[in-house]
């Protein structure tokens, strides 16, 4: 396939309504944006694909002509129904029937038809298939005569039935039968009609033997519930049923076609363009009549009849209306796209004064000025509009406002009611799509305001889809009438603020109050499903910052539950401005840091407040997992352990590093997702278990500074990270205390351990001073042990003492170690009237000879 033919098939292959840019091409069949480019001009000149729009372009597959092309609203707010019509006609094998519900007046015989024309023009009927009308109601008062007209009649059927007839099924046999008001078909006639629905057979209306066959398409029509009027039995062969609106709920644009298009029909019917004043159009498509459609159209048959009388003689055009200026000439051939739907006047101002706006924002004029401008457009305007459609936009405009700028950002845009009526006037020109010939004024407009206002055009880009449509470029003239009361708030201030929480509305609910309070623009909020990923989570906050352009001061990210390190690690990574990131949102919180937002405190003010918050609540400013020197403590059997651990260091150390407790998973997950830069400031790891990882950093185990070479090591890392010898030892002398008490609690019957180990603490230490050694942290722990429980065995069995007469001792050493233990243990003695037996300074002999 030759490249060209590739470039086609990408957007043949696409849904009707799909348009792609270059890029997007280029992408798909896997070349150059600039070879691909060459081959859709080409494309483009042969007439095979269509062009639109200016940066970007957009490219189409030029899609042969539909019915449904005359069926206004069928690419707006019809779509869906268009869509399901479609899909019933193609439907093998004789597609689907279709149910059109709606009030009088809407248009459901002209579907029908076009329904019937779309399936001819593709040739899913035979071009010599018939539209066959039957209007139930005609026969209300005479349901025998509904059913023979509508399935025949057998001669002799009835008085009268003089030979066979055919009835109006056998008339659409191969074609569609449009069965309007069915709710006034019978049940009899229902049942037999649902029927030939299974299976295409019927019996004329008098015959019993020879059953009739046809291939007939059905589209039936009521006014009423269906529910209420049509069997249950009958509705289950009707797959489809779609709704069509009533005329006032349709937009403004398909209301104001609609109208065009019924004076199209009478420029058709008289043979002479007629002209349209804008107060008329505005008028006739504010129609809201039982009538819909249908009485809108006689309406312009009237206005019609009484133009061309005042000139039946006359070959100018008639004039609808009073003339003032501005007015739409509507001929038999007129196309009535969107894009032609009001005066060229118009168009030209708007598209005038979007260049002067331009201007304005490049010369870096005020915001007050910008608005002038438009304010001098609108009061030109508003004189040729009419209050019957003002009215509704303006109340649409103040009720959306109130929704989004005010319940969720604040913001109180003033009461003034001519503030509005100006605003209105600009939507109801922006909403009839003048702006759809050349919509690169009104682009660069857009981006120009989002560039001068970054805060105050995302507030108006959150209003936008309240109130107009998403491609209605030309909304973005309203933003200096709109916005000018509040934008100097909105945009003094230096941050960005954002609070993420799972759940339906709980960001939403905090950001509201505290934007209220506050009374500005400070926090968006996201809220985000239980089950959402970090990555899905930075992605909406990385997108959001995206559109502020503002915040250099930083940013602050609020959020619910999760790892703070991870959140801060994916923010920080996609953006260069400063970042504070808190975690266990609350109401008050965000409160507090608004406060502090609106008073514009420096970002280390706020991120050193944030502290403050609790000690459920965790902060992180800074890259790395701390910017201070900091010790990680994690034990595997627990939090608990790490805590008790923390307090002791803080006890015993300088303060000079922060003592970080984490979850041993989570320092595991920490050590395996950063790099060594994340852990500059970290001094060591203090552990319960062997650590391996490829970073440069000191992983120490409990158990080993238990040993002298052990602790020489801790002492190293220490006095390295600025702390005295003492102090090292002092902490060593408390985890020593603490890992004692632990080991005895459960094995004493009756001393309190944590009195006892002060007691053993005195004894150790005057061993080792009295020998001068130093014991390692492993035997005096045992000897703190063994010590506790040798005060309490003295205690409950002080015969044990009687055993000092078969002690041999051989050596000096053995001597003289008898007698200091004696002096050492005099003082216990005495506290504790008992005597310590020669057996028991015989088995401290054994542990501690080693060492004398």
């Amino acid at each position: 396939m030759k490249a060209i033919d590739r470039v086609y098939k990408i957007l043949s292959t696409r849904h009707r309504d799909e348009k792609l840019t270059t890029q997007q091409v280029a992408a798909a069949v896997g070349l150059t944006r600039g070879v691909v480019s060459s081959y859709l001009s080409q494309l483009a000149k042969t007439g095979k694909i269509a062009k639109s729009g200016t940066r970007p372009v957009f490219w189409e597959v030029n899609a042969p002509a539909s019915a449904f092309d005359a069926f206004i609203g069928a690419q707006g707010s019809l779509h869906d129904v268009v869509a399901s019509c479609r899909e019933a006609i193609v439907y093998p094998p004789h597609g689907l029937p279709i149910l059109i519900t709606g009030p009088s007046g809407v248009g459901k015989s002209f579907l029908a038809r076009v329904i019937f024309n779309e399936a001819q023009r593709t040739g899913i009927i035979p071009a010599e298939g018939r539209f066959v009308v039957l209007n139930a109601a005609d026969y209300a008062n005479n349901p025998e005569l509904l059913s023979s007209v509508l399935f025949g009649y057998k001669k002799g059927a009835f008085t009268g039935a003089n030979a066979d007839s055919p009835g109006l099924l056998d008339r659409a046999d191969n074609g569609y039968l449009f069965l309007d008001e069915i709710h006034r078909l019978p049940p009899a006639a229902q049942e037999k009609l649902f029927s030939l629905l299974d299976s295409g057979d019927f019996y004329p209306l008098g015959e019993n033997k020879q059953v009739h066959h046809v291939n007939v398409r059905f589209v039936f029509a009521t006014t009423e519930d269906t529910t209420n009027v049509l069997l249950k039995t009958f509705l289950r062969r009707v797959p489809l049923q779609v709704a069509l609106p009533p005329f006032i709920a349709r937009t403004l644009n398909e209301r104001t076609t609609l109208v065009l298009n019924a004076f199209k029909n009478e420029a058709k019917r008289i043979n002479r363009p007629v002209q349209i004043t804008l107060p008329t159009l505005i008028n006739l498509a504010n129609t809201n009549a039982p009538g819909n459609v249908g009485m809108m159209e006689n309406r312009v048959k009237l206005l019609c009849a009484a133009a061309y009388a005042q000139s039946a003689d006359d070959a100018n055009p008639i004039l609808v209306g009073q003339d003032n200026g501005l007015h739409i000439t509507i001929t038999a051939d007129t196309a009535l796209q969107r894009l032609q739907l009001l005066p060229t006047q118009i168009t030209h101002i708007f598209a005038q004064l979007a260049t002067r706006l331009a201007q304005s924002l490049q010369d870096t004029d005020d915001i007050n000025e910008q608005n002038l401008v438009v304010r001098q457009t609108m009061r030109t305007l508003t004189n040729l509009t009419d209050a019957a459609l003002i009215d509704p936009l303006q109340q649409q405009l103040q009720t959306a406002t109130k929704t989004v700028l005010h319940n969720r950002y604040g913001i109180r845009p003033p009461q003034d009611n001519s503030f509005w009526r100006r605003n209105a006037v600009a939507l109801y020109c922006v909403q009839m799509g003048i702006n759809q010939s050349d919509n690169t004024a009104f682009t660069t407009l857009a981006n120009l305001i989002q560039t001068k206002y970054p805060r105050s055009a995302y507030l108006f880009s959150q209003l936008i889809p309240q109130i107009a449509e998403a491609h209605a470029e030309a909304i973005w003239i309203m933003f200096p009438l709109l916005m000018q009361p509040v934008v100097k708030d909105v945009e003094s201030i230096p941050y960005n603020g954002i609070l993420l929480a799972h759940g339906e509305s709980t960001a939403a609910s905090i950001q509201s109050v505290v934007n209220n309070l506050c009374g500005n623009y400070l926090f968006e909020s996201f809220d985000m499903p239980i089950d959402v990923s970090i990555h899905e989570i930075n992605q909406r906050v990385q997108n959001y910052l995206a559109t502020q352009r503002a915040g250099k001061s930083g940013t602050f990210v609020l959020f619910d539950m999760g790892s703070l390190n991870q959140m801060f690690s994916e923010i920080k990574k996609t953006q260069d401005q400063k970042l504070l990131v808190i975690n266990n949102l609350t109401t008050a919180m965000a409160l507090d840091v608004g406060l502090r937002m609106q008073r514009k405190d420096s970002f280390t003010t706020i991120a050193q407040a944030s502290h403050r918050y609790g000690e459920t609540t965790g902060t992180q400013y800074f890259e790395g997992l701390s910017d201070q020197k900091n010790i990680i403590v994690s034990c595997m059997s627990g939090v608990g352990l790490s805590e008790e651990i923390r307090r002791m260091m803080r006890n015993t150390l300088s303060g000079k590093e922060q003592i970080i407790t984490m979850d041993y998973k989570d320092l595991r997950s920490t050590l395996d997702n950063h790099d060594q830069r994340f852990f500059d400031k970290t001094q060591f790891v203090l552990t319960t278990t062997d650590i391996t990882t490829d970073l440069d950093i000191a992983i120490v185990n409990i158990y080993d500074i238990m040993e002298n070479q052990g602790f020489h090591h801790l002492v190293r890392l220490l006095t390295d990270a600025g702390e005295q010898p003492a102090n090292c030892q002092h902490f060593m002398d408390q985890l020593l205390k603490f890992f004692s008490i632990e080991g005895i609690r459960d094995r004493l019957q009756f001393l309190n351990p944590d009195v006892v180990i002060n007691e053993v603490e005195k004894i150790t230490t005057s061993y080792q001073d009295y020998y001068g050694i130093e014991l390692a942290g492993k035997v005096r722990l045992n000897l703190y042990m063994h010590l506790a429980l040798m005060i309490e065995r003295m205690l409950l069995a002080s015969q044990r003492a009687d055993k000092a007469s078969a002690i041999k001792i051989d050596t000096d050493q053995e001597r003289e170690f008898f007698s200091v233990s004696h002096t050492i243990f005099h003082g216990i003695e005495v506290k504790y009237n008992f005597k310590v037996a020669d057996y028991e300074i015989s088995l401290m002999y054994q542990l501690l000879s080693p060492y004398i």
